[in-house]
Formats: C-alpha cells, structure tokens, sequence
C-alpha cells in the first residue's frame, strides 16, 4: 500500500502510489498542538499553525502561496489538534512536487511578520467568538474539560480570547523552532505519484534543515475527584448533552472492540441511540457518538441535542441504551457494525486526501502504518466476548462524564451519574 525513507535528518517520508487517479495530496504533519503547550500558551499551536500561511522564503505573501495553489485548481487547508498540526494541498497530480515546494517552505521558512501576527490574533478571536456561537461545539469542549480537567488535553485547541491576547511574537517564534524539527515532522503523498520523485523532491527541500529534538508533551492525569457533571448556561433553543467515558489509547489492541460499539450505540441512522431516541421516543433531532484516542488516553463520547425540558430524560434514555448493549449484543447485529466499520475504510481510501491522512497521522503518532487489510483483520477478529468485555470496562457509568450546554443548571442532572 505504501512506501517509506527517513532521510538523514530524521524527516519521515511515506508515499501511496495511485496511479489510477488524476489527484495528489501533499500532507506535512507536525508534532505540535494543545499537548505541547503550557497554561499561559494556550493557542499557541493554532495560532502558529495560521502564521504559516501569511508567507514564507519563496513566497513571502499570503496571497503569492495561495495563488500556487489554487492557479491549478488545488485546494489547500490546515488543522490543528492536541498532538498534531496538518497541513495539506489537493491538486493535479501534474503539480504534485511543486506544491511539497510550497509546504516545505512554509514549514521551514515562514515570514513570521509582526504586523501579519496581529492580523492573524483579530482573526482567531473571531474564530474563538464563532465557537461561541455553536452549542454543539461548546458541548463537547465542556465534556472534554471534564473528562480531563485542568490539563492541556481536556483543553480548547484554540485556547482562550485572554491567551491568544496575550501571545508575543517571541513566544510563537520559539515555539517554532522548537517543535517544527525533522524528526518531528511526516510528509505523506497519496496520488498519481513516484515514490523515488517524492523523495527527491523532499531531499532538496527539506533535507537540508537541521535535526533537532522537539519539546515534550504534556500526559493525562488522573481526575482527582473533579465534578463529573458540568452545566453552561445559555439561552439556546436546544438543550446539547455530551457524556464522555474513558476508554482505550491509539496503540491499544482494543480500540477495534471500542470502535465497534461506538458503531452499535451511535454511527449513523441504523445505531441503536438513533432508532431509540429519535425514530422510536422523538427525543431528539441528532444524536451521535464517537471516539478519540491519543498516545496514553481516549474517549468515547455520546452527543445529543434536544428540547431543554427534556433534557433529563434524554439523559436518561441515553445510559439505558448503553446498559442496553451491555446485556447482550447479537451475533448478526455485531457482524453488521464489522462490515459498517469495514465499509467506512473502504470508501475513505478511494481519495487521496484521506490515504495521505491515513500515513501520515499513524506514521508521526504511532510510528507505524497499519495498512487497510490489517486494520480489516483487526476488525474481523474481534469476538461477542470481547466486544461486551471491553463494553464493560469502558461503558462504565461510574466512569462516565457529563456537560450540557442551554438554558439548564446542574441540578437537571442530579444524581444521574450517582
């Protein structure tokens, strides 16, 4: 499926030859976010991540890096997370090594103006002001505060309007150079490439900078006896639950069982919390589940968003329908959450966007690329009594973890994680 070459520096280069497609993707991942940061630099990963883009060596403007791009169609974006930055370029595969040219520069070489920096600080604080006005989002940034309180990895990735504030020019900078090192950074190339053209191609525009050790990240630590039930109060239409449960980190061998009840209980409109509670009990509009695994933690989190007057009873339902599983799951219903998860990876792969992903996010977290056909077997072997095993280690309600957002207060929910 892929091919791999450290260069001398350290700099890691995976590649997914796919010459049935018209389309490259050239990702660059960084070991840089939340869980790199102090209290007091709280943002400092997502604000750097967006200095990046105001110019670099060879293209000193904004505008001069998004023209490369986007003068052949490409499309260009960049995220950041608690344990990597992302930045990423879709275009022809014709304009494949031009464009590990442009990101190269950005990552290596970036402007770093002082006036683009408080530019970029308004725009980020209008970023931090639009979460504001997503519930949805608040709901799950409170849940993960609670699950890990007052630690970076329960903490907002943008930081707070008072940090991003206060940020100097030096602190970003500093940051920069201790995190944006080879050895702590992947490219990853999925499309109509060459492997030997891709590393070429990296040789000449990243072998040269010198490796270095990056700064450490920060781990999880125990709650504490820290509240497990947290209320926002604000005047919303809707009230919007997260609960949160502890579960498995990315290298765990049980992350496949946990994947497959996040499919039971709430991926898609065939789950079992999306027949219960909206088709059978119309509680809600949407609900959901997911789950997050880091180095040495994870999650599993149930999302629900209804009527504020129903909000106990939605809360209610939802941990009946966990207990639910736990009672049993059959057969039939468990092979179907194994070819719904098969299925899902399948249809990922048929774009290069999602395969360079694929690389470059297990290669920088976890050393290693599994390929689509391990990650299936994984899948295929997971047993009924591993499933309700794992279910009941991680669906533990004494674990559980509950945030709500809306015109609530704490007692809504009293005594429900009792």
């Amino acid at each position: 499926m892929h091919q791999r070459t450290v260069l001398e520096n350290g700099l890691r280069v995976v590649t997914a030859e796919l010459p049935h497609t018209r389309s490259a993707t050239v990702s660059v991942y960084v070991g840089a976010g939340s869980r790199y940061e102090r209290d007091e630099e709280a943002g400092l990963s997502h604000f750097l991540e967006h200095m990046l883009f105001k110019g670099a060596s060879r293209r000193p403007t904004a505008r001069e890096i998004s023209e490369a791009i986007e003068s052949v169609g490409g499309v260009h974006n960049a995220a950041t997370d608690r344990e990597a930055t992302l930045y990423y370029a879709k275009v022809p595969h014709t304009a494949a090594l031009t464009v590990i040219d442009i990101l190269a520069d950005m990552v290596t070489e970036p402007v770093m103006d002082p006036a683009e920096l408080e530019k970029e600080r308004a725009v980020i604080l209008e970023e931090l002001a639009g979460v504001e006005d997503s519930p949805a989002e608040l709901s799950a940034i409170l849940v993960d505060e609670t699950l890990w309180p007052a630690q970076p990895l329960g903490r907002e990735i943008g930081g707070t309007p008072e940090s991003v504030k206060a940020l100097p020019l030096e602190a970003v900078v500093r940051y920069f150079r201790k995190q944006y090192v080879p050895g702590n950074m992947v490219l990853a190339v999925a499309g109509n490439v060459r492997h030997e053209e891709v590393v070429a191609a990296a040789e000449r525009w990243l072998g040269g900078v010198a490796p270095a050790e990056p700064g450490p990240w920060y781990p999880a630590m125990p709650r504490n006896g820290a509240p497990r039930v947290r209320v926002r109060e604000k005047a919303t239409e809707q009230a919007h639950l997260c609960f949160a449960f502890p579960s498995v980190p990315l290298d765990s061998d049980r992350r496949f069982a946990v994947s497959l009840l996040n499919m039971l209980l709430g991926e898609g409109m065939s789950s079992r919390l999306f027949l219960e509670l909206r088709e059978e009990r119309a509680l809600v509009y949407d609900i959901h589940s997911y789950t997050s695994e880091f180095r040495d933690a994870g999650s599993l989190t149930i999302y629900a968003g209804c009527d504020p007057e129903n909000a106990r009873v939605t809360a209610e339902a939802t941990l009946e329908e966990t207990l639910k599983l736990l009672a049993g799951v059959p057969p039939a219903e468990l092979q179907k959450a194994k070819e719904m998860a098969k299925g899902r990876i399948q249809l990922r792969m048929e774009d290069t966007r999602s395969v360079a992903g694929w690389l470059g996010s297990q290669e920088l977290l976890r050393g290693k690329v599994l390929t689509v056909d391990e990650v299936v077997a994984r899948f295929d072997a997971v047993t009924l009594d591993e499933l309700l095993e794992v279910g009941r280690d991680v669906l533990d309600p004494a674990k559980a973890v509950l945030a709500a957002v809306g015109p609530l207060d704490e007692g809504t929910f009293a005594g429900i994680l009792a």
